[in-house]
C-alpha cells in the first residue's frame, strides 16, 4: 500500500488593499488653524464676560448724565447682560464644534472635510459682519434708535459708547484672523495633496496568516 506525501503547507496572507499613505503637510495645517480658531474663540468668550462688568459700569454713568430714566435704564441692563453672555457661549459651542472638525480632518474623515468647508463659508461671512461692526464702533458711527422715545434712545446710545476702547480693535483683529484662517483652512483641505490623504484606501489591521487547505491524499 503507497501513500502520496502531501504537499507542503504554504501560509497565505489574507487578499485586501495595504495602501499607506504619510499625512501630508496640508491637512496638518489645516487641522491646527482650526484649534487656533477654536482657541481664539474660547479667549473671545473670555473677555466678553469679563466685559460685562466695566462696561456695566460706565454705562450707569453715563446714563445718569445723559438723563435716561431708571426704567430704560434697567432695560439696557437686561440687554447687555443676555448680549454678552449669548455671545460667550455661541463662542464656546463654535470652539468645540472646531476642535471636532480638527479631529476628524486630522484623522482623514471626509465628511469633517465637507462639514469643515460649509463652517468656513459661514465663519467667514459672520467674521465679515463682525469686521462691519467693529469699524462702526471704532469710528463711532454707531446709531441707535429708540422706537421714538428719547429716553430708550439714549440709554442704548450711552450703552454703545460704554464699551472699553479696545473693544473695537480687538473685535476687528479678531474676525479679520477668523477670515484669514478660514480661507486658509478651505484652500488646504482643496489641494491634491489633500485629496489623496482624504481618498486613501485604509488600510487592513494585522492578522494571522491563512494556511492553505492542503490538497487530499491517495492510498
Amino acid at each position: 500500500m503507497s501513500q502520496s506525501a502531501s504537499s507542503p503547507v504554504e501560509p497565505v496572507s489574507p487578499a485586501g488593499p495595504r495602501t499607506m499613505l504619510t499625512r501630508p503637510m496640508v491637512v496638518t495645517a489645516a487641522a491646527a488653524i482650526l484649534a487656533l480658531l477654536a482657541l481664539l474663540n474660547l479667549v473671545n468668550a473670555i473677555l466678553h464676560l469679563a466685559a460685562i462688568g466695566g462696561t456695566l459700569n460706565r454705562f450707569r454713568v453715563r446714563a445718569v448724565l445723559a438723563g435716561v430714566n431708571r426704567a430704560d435704564l434697567a432695560t439696557a441692563e437686561k440687554s447687555l447682560k443676555i448680549a454678552l453672555v449669548v455671545s460667550a457661549a455661541v463662542m464656546v459651542l463654535v470652539a468645540i464644534v472646531l476642535l471636532a472638525l480638527a479631529w476628524g480632518v486630522w484623522q482623514g474623515n471626509q465628511i469633517a472635510r465637507i462639514l469643515t468647508w460649509v463652517v468656513c463659508a459661514l465663519g467667514v461671512l459672520l467674521a465679515c459682519c463682525g469686521i462691519s461692526g467693529a469699524v462702526s464702533l471704532g469710528t463711532g458711527n454707531v446709531t441707535v434708535q429708540g422706537g421714538g422715545d428719547p429716553s430708550t434712545t439714549r440709554a442704548f446710545q450711552a450703552l454703545v459708547d460704554s464699551f472699553p476702547g479696545w473693544w473695537a480693535a480687538l473685535s476687528g483683529l479678531s474676525s479679520v484672523g477668523q477670515v484669514l484662517g478660514y480661507i486658509a483652512t478651505a484652500v488646504l483641505l482643496a489641494i491634491p495633496a489633500a485629496n489623496a490623504w482624504f481618498s486613501r484606501t485604509r488600510s487592513l489591521p494585522p492578522g494571522p496568516d491563512t494556511p492553505a487547505v492542503p490538497p487530499p491524499t491517495t492510498a
